[in-house]
This record gives structure tokens, C-alpha cells and sequence, in this order.
């Protein structure tokens, strides 16, 4: 009886083996389907936030291109404006023969009554009357639009396009006609469209909904009209999918930023095909090795399902322990690798073999799985990893195998590039091999950088502080020393500050600093230095300064913008400034600089109020 029992089990048993491994099979594939899917959204998800990064600098840095170029008219248009209203009768051929106008991105200037007659003009090649204009009209309607800028039209000098940028004139208080730069077409996304990926959208749109500038394959366009572009800019962020171009019907992942100050926008999109191109072969190698492991299953299920019972112990282990190193790997956020080691004829180690690694490792060296599987360590981090390779890594390996001690190391992916991801790598030596588990350390790095670039900034005014300024000077005179070019150097000093923290309080005091560190900056270049070396004391490091007239008008600029009356909660008050100026000597020291800058500030500072001396 119990024989028969037992003979029944035993028929019993390869029909129930049959149904769970169709089952377990069956599940498997779910399981690995669900993965995969997920698996590609992450790598999808991750390749379009890359580009939408990459797309918000340079809309970033375009932004303020753009911004730089609207500054330098804004500034000729109020130069021309205060002018003509304090009654001056110097022409604009005077004003650039003085060198007061700028004329790096603005082609022309001209000046017409309030009738919109041309009276004045840097050039013959423009229109003799504008009064028909609805640019000047909404000027001679309103009272004082500010800078307004109006839609591109052709360049009558040197053919191509502008942009007219016009500002209302007035006398005794009434419309006197307009002053007009017009700004060099190109001038806005100059240094753009180079770099960037074929198809690549780079441009300057209008509140209206019109391109004032449009860059695509180095192509200059204006004039095109992309209405709801803000709005699909906003739809493209939600759903991470391109949106159709309403220019050129390219489908682009698209970041929009508003340019400061001006009625515009910064336009940086980047084309789909460019940005899915990684994406696409990252898709065939997850797809790859999801088919490789559905093969695998189901011939598995198959070879036990054949060998039936004698089988089915050992199998049934060997899945759990895959499936269990599958999870464990895949599901880590850190780069994982199996490695075992390669003997030479005489048993030592010459080399590593990779023997397996998780989907971030095979993401982190650009290798598929079976591509990996048998590849040469050595070889891979050469190619892929230089920094790691400088550190002697393959003997460390050895060492740590020998010794059954790992270590860690931390390399950056491309050594000199500050943008470059940095890479945590931890060893662990294996009775014959290695496991590598490396991670992103990036972000740590970055905050690292940032707590180091804090370091270096003073806490009230956010200027340099003296650190920063004593190193940049060194790297500024050595410039100086090969270009040739005037470097100069500006100490400052406000005069009644102790008298302002006297009366109204340090809080006062500070706002005041804050005050006077703003308008510091904007009156010089971005490319001078301003620094606060402490207290009320001021630097400004003037490179390629130009001539003695030249910075004399710079230090002159200086002087009128800091003595005007600062407004401090209930009070205003004036604190005007007295300035030092030293011209770098290249045969002197940086010491000898500094002294003869201190000391010119002290003469102006005995010789009165809002002073400057030039040193000697």
C-alpha cells in the first residue's frame, strides 16, 4: 500500500513540476517585462533631464549675452538722453569721437525731433523721417516708455539685419523726439550655435511671440512667429516628450529663459534625434539583455522541466540565488562589477576579467553585458576611466588580493574638466578576483566646491573678498605682463562712513556697504574685479584699462554713481568717495602696487571730498 502511495506521488510529480515551471515562467517574464519598462523610463527620464540641463545653461548664458548687449544700448541711448536734456550741443559724431558711444553691437545711432524728422545721425544710410513709425508713434503717445525694441528690419550699412532700440527725448518737461541705436542682428547670439548639436534651436524671442533673433545650424533667422511657445515650453517640462517646432515643425526639448530686465526671452532647444541618440543604443542593450535573460528563463524552465525531479532541487537554488543577486544588483544605486583575476604561465596576476556587472555598470563603461563579460580591466580603464588607470590601480588590485584588505579611491571621469562626474570606487578582493562597487559622488563635490568658492567671498556685500582679490591680482598682472596690455588697480574709500554708523547705527552701516558694492558693479565692466577688503575699503582691478582719458572717465563714473544720495529706511544720505588709481609697473612688485594705490587714495582724501589721485 504504501509502495502504491509513493508510485502515485512519483506519477504525480512531473505534471505538477510541468505547471509551475509554466507558472513560474510565465511570472518571471511579467517580472522581467515590468523591469525593463521601468528600466528604460529611468534611462529615458535620465537622458532628457541631461538635456533639459544642458539646454537651461545656455539659455542661461544667452540670456545674459543678450542682457550684456541690451546693457551697453540701454547705457548709449541714456548717455545721448541726459545730453540732450541737460541742452549739451555735442553731435553724436562728438560723443564717438570721444569714445562715449559703444559701438561693438550697435551699427548706428541717430536722434530725430518730436516730429520724427532725422536730425542727427553717426551715418548718412538711414531713413530721413520715422514719424510713420508705430514704434515712434507709441513713443510721441506715452509718457517716457523707456527703451523699447522693435522688430528686425534690414541694415542699410553693411546688409543683413537689426534691431532698433529706441528711448524718448524730452525738454522742459515735454516729448522731443526719440534717440535710436540700432543693434547688430548677430551681435545676440554671438558665440552660439557652434558647439551645439546638430538641429539645435538657439534664439531670442519677443513678448509677442516673435523671434527677434533664431539660430538653427548656424542659420540666422528672424521675424518667425511661435505662438503658444511658452505654453509648450511648459507642456514639454511636464510630460518630458518634444514638442513640434511652430517654425520648422522639428520636434525639441525646449528650455525658456526670460532675459532680466528686457521684454524677452531666452530660447535654447535642442532636437529630439540629438538627444535620444545615446538613449536609443542604451534601449538596445537593456533590450538585449532583457531577451538574454528570457531566453535564459525559459531554457531553464525547459532543462528542468525535462530532467524533471532529479533535477529540480538543485535548479530551484540556482534561480533563487540569481534571482536574488539580479535584485540585490539592479537594485542599487551603486555601479557593481565582478571581476576574476587573469595568470600569467607562472601564476601571477597580469590582468583582470570582468565576470559580470548591474545595469549602472555597464551604463558607467558604455559596455553592454556580454560585452563586459571576458573584457580586459586594464583595457576598460584606459579608455574609460584614465584617472583611475593613473593610480596604479591594477597593482592596488594585486596588493589588496594578497594582503585580503580593499581600499577606496576617488576619481574624476575626465581629470581637468570642472563639469566632469566624480566617482567614489570602493575593492573588495574575492578568493581569485575582485568586486568593484563604484558611485556618484558628484553632487558631494560640488558642495564642496561651493563651500571653498563661499570661502572666498566676503558675507555682507557678496564681492570678493581679500583672499580672493590678492589671488586674482597675481593671475591679472601675470596677464598683464604678457599681453601688454594696462592693468589697473582702484582703491577706494568712503568718506563719512564712520559718521553714518555713528548716527544711524551699524545696520545702517551695513545697508550702506551693501549700497555702495551694488552700484560698484554696475558701473564697471563684468570683466573687472570689484572686492571689499574690509570695512568701508573698496578695490576695483581694472584690466586693459586703455588709456590715462580712459580711466579717468572710468574712475569719473565712479565718483558720480557713489555720490549720489543713499536711501537708508527713513533716511538718505551722501557718502561720497575718495579713489586711488595705480597703473601696474611690470618691474615692480604687487607689494609696491598696492602701496602706491594706498597712498594716492590718502592724497585724495586730504586733498577734500569725491577725490581721486592718479599715482604718480
Amino acid at each position: 500500500m504504501s509502495f502504491r502511495r509513493r508510485t502515485d506521488l512519483w506519477g504525480a510529480a512531473p505534471l505538477s513540476l510541468h505547471s509551475a515551471l509554466l507558472v513560474a515562467a510565465f511570472l518571471l517574464l511579467v517580472a522581467l517585462a515590468a523591469a525593463t519598462e521601468l528600466t528604460l523610463r529611468g534611462a529615458y527620464e535620465d537622458e532628457v533631464q541631461l538635456a533639459f540641463n544642458a539646454s537651461e545653461r545656455t539659455a542661461q548664458k544667452l540670456g545674459a549675452r543678450v542682457k550684456e548687449v541690451l546693457d551697453q544700448v540701454d547705457q548709449t541711448t541714456l548717455l545721448v538722453k541726459s545730453l540732450h536734456e541737460a541742452h549739451n550741443r555735442m553731435d553724436l559724431k562728438g560723443l564717438r569721437s570721444a569714445s562715449l558711444l559703444s559701438y561693438d553691437v550697435i551699427r548706428a545711432v541717430l536722434i530725430t525731433d518730436r516730429l520724427g524728422r532725422v536730425q542727427d545721425s553717426t551715418t548718412l544710410e538711414v531713413p530721413r523721417h520715422l514719424a510713420d513709425g508705430e514704434d515712434f508713434k507709441r513713443h510721441a503717445r506715452y509718457d517716457d516708455p523707456g527703451l523699447t525694441l522693435g522688430l528686425p528690419e534690414p541694415d542699410l550699412l553693411g546688409g543683413g539685419l537689426m534691431i532698433p532700440a529706441m528711448r524718448s527725448l524730452a525738454r522742459d518737461a515735454a516729448f522731443d523726439g526719440v534717440v535710436v541705436a540700432l543693434i547688430d542682428l548677430a551681435a545676440l547670439t554671438q558665440g552660439f550655435g557652434v558647439g551645439e548639436a546638430p538641429g539645435t534651436e538657439i534664439g531670442v524671442l519677443g513678448l509677442d511671440n516673435i523671434y527677434r533673433a533664431r539660430l538653427v545650424n548656424r542659420k540666422l533667422t528672424v521675424g518667425d512667429k511661435a505662438n503658444g511657445f511658452l505654453e509648450q515650453a511648459q507642456a514639454v517640462r511636464e510630460s518630458l516628450k518634444p514638442a513640434l517646432s511652430p517654425v520648422d515643425g522639428v520636434p525639441r526639448f525646449l528650455s525658456v529663459v526670460p532675459v532680466d530686465d528686457y521684454p524677452l526671452y531666452a530660447v535654447v532647444a535642442i532636437s529630439a534625434d540629438s538627444v535620444l541618440a545615446r538613449y536609443d543604443k542604451i534601449r538596445l542593450g537593456i533590450l538585449s539583455w532583457a531577451a538574454a535573460i528570457a531566453v535564459l528563463l525559459v531554457s531553464g524552465a525547459a532543462a528542468l522541466w525535462t530532467q524533471a525531479r532529479r533535477l529540480d532541487e538543485s535548479r530551484s537554488r540556482a534561480h533563487r540565488a540569481e534571482a536574488m543577486y539580479r535584485a540585490t544588483s539592479e537594485g542599487s544605486l551603486d555601479a557593481l562589477f565582478m571581476l576574476g583575476a587573469v595568470r600569467n604561465a607562472q601564476g601571477d596576476i597580469e590582468d583582470f576579467a570582468f565576470a559580470d556587472a548591474n545595469t549602472r555598470g555597464q551604463r558607467l563603461l558604455g559596455r553592454s553585458h556580454d560585452e563586459l563579460v571576458g573584457a580586459s580591466l586594464l583595457k576598460l580603464i584606459s579608455e574609460r576611466l584614465p584617472a583611475l588607470h593613473a593610480t596604479d590601480y591594477l597593482m592596488r588590485c594585486k596588493t589588496a588580493i594578497a594582503s585580503r584588505s580593499g581600499f577606496e579611491v576617488e576619481v574624476q571621469m575626465l581629470p581637468g574638466d570642472p563639469d566632469s562626474d566624480w566617482l567614489h570606487v570602493q575593492t573588495v578582493p574575492l578568493d581569485d578576483g575582485i568586486a568593484i562597487i563604484s558611485r556618484d559622488v558628484s553632487e558631494d563635490k560640488a558642495a564642496q566646491r561651493q563651500l571653498v568658492e563661499m570661502a572666498r567671498l566676503d558675507p555682507l556685500t557678496q564681492l570678493s573678498n581679500r583672499r580672493h582679490f590678492e589671488e586674482q591680482l597675481v593671475q591679472a598682472a601675470a596677464r598683464a605682463r604678457r599681453s601688454q596690455h594696462p592693468l589697473a588697480l582702484v582703491y577706494l574709500d568712503l568718506d563719512g562712513f564712520k559718521q553714518v554708523n555713528d548716527t544711524l547705527g551699524h545696520g545702517s552701516g551695513d545697508q550702506l556697504l551693501v549700497e555702495v558694492a551694488k552700484r560698484l558693479k554696475a558701473s564697471v565692466r563684468t570683466t573687472d574685479l570689484v572686492s571689499r577688503l574690509g570695512g568701508d575699503e573698496f578695490t576695483v582691478m581694472l584690466e586693459e584699462s586703455g588709456s590715462d582719458e580712459d580711466r579717468h572717465l572710468q574712475c569719473q563714473r565712479l565718483l558720480d554713481e557713489l555720490s549720489r544720495p543713499h536711501v537708508l529706511g527713513r533716511h538718505s544720505v551722501v557718502v561720497t568717495p575718495s579713489l586711488g588709481v595705480a597703473v601696474y609697473r611690470h618691474h615692480e612688485t604687487l607689494e609696491e602696487l598696492h602701496q602706491r594705490a594706498d597712498a594716492a587714495m590718502y592724497a585724495a582724501k586730504r586733498a577734500g571730498k569725491a577725490q581721486m589721485q592718479f599715482a604718480a
